[in-house]
């Protein structure tokens, strides 16, 4: 019993593995077929005014190869926005009818996301300096400082909404003397200054403040009034801390 078990195993494996081969080739020649199809359609409704040395608006289609979308990316992405809003071919000339211009789209759609998706390229990193933001967070991951970026650094230039691209953080003369300032105050910070004199700070809470729940995020949970303040002290050493109650 056991030997015919074994031996329907082998068999079932020796099956599949027979017809693993026909079913790639079946989708190889699927795909084949589908490309050459899409050929003869730009064929016959687009390459005969992209091609040549002067093609219409200087863009030449007769080296698009349908089976192989990786190259010439710009210009199957530029073609497919052309397509999708049925600008191409113009308007007078034979164009195709509404099931073949779908099936060329979706049939360019899908592998170009295919290909995005098994070689994704995200471009070239450019080269540039932090902006506040993650000037203040490299700061504060480093030598663990909160610091106020609006009081040592001047605005960032914004291009097209963002404040991090590269090519529009530029460093100025100017810009440099206040990041080097900045540095100075940060590394004083972050080691510390035994000479320093000493000093008072105080954090006065509004009258009107409700003490009978838990009033900000920092309190620990079910806690009822009182308050969460954080102070930077500068070096080590002891601290006179005083709590003056408004009521009481």
């Amino acid at each position: 019993m056991i030997q015919t078990r074994a031996l329907a195993s082998i068999g079932v494996a020796l099956a599949i593995a027979a017809l693993l081969p026909v079913a790639t080739l079946r989708a190889q020649n699927s795909a084949s077929t589908a490309a050459a199809a899409h050929r003869e359609t730009l064929q016959l409704y687009c390459i005969g005014c992209h091609s040549g040395p002067t093609p219409f608006a200087g863009l030449n289609l007769e080296a698009l190869n349908t089976a192989n979308l990786e190259e010439n990316g710009a210009v199957w992405e530029k073609m497919l926005r052309k397509l999708r809003d049925r600008q191409m071919p113009p308007a007078g000339m034979p164009r195709p009818d509404a099931a073949t211009y779908e099936a060329l789209v979706k049939y360019i759609e899908t592998e170009r996301d295919r290909l995005a998706e098994v070689k994704p390229n995200p471009g070239r990193t450019t080269l540039h300096r932090l902006n506040r933001t993650e000037y203040a967070n490299a700061i504060r991951d480093l030598l663990a400082l909160e610091i106020d970026v609006a009081e040592l650094l001047p605005a960032d230039d914004i291009g097209y909404g963002f404040d991090n691209i590269g090519d529009v953080l530029s460093v100025s003369p100017l810009l440099l003397e206040r990041y080097l300032v900045a540095a100075g105050k940060i590394s004083r910070a972050a080691v510390g200054d035994t000479t320093l004199r000493g000093a008072y700070q105080t954090y006065p809470l509004h009258h009107g403040l409700v003490q009978v729940d838990r009033i900000s995020e920092p309190m620990p949970v079910g806690w009822h009034g009182g308050t969460g303040i954080r102070h930077r002290f500068p070096v080590d050493g002891e601290y006179d801390i005083s709590v003056g109650l408004q009521r009481g």
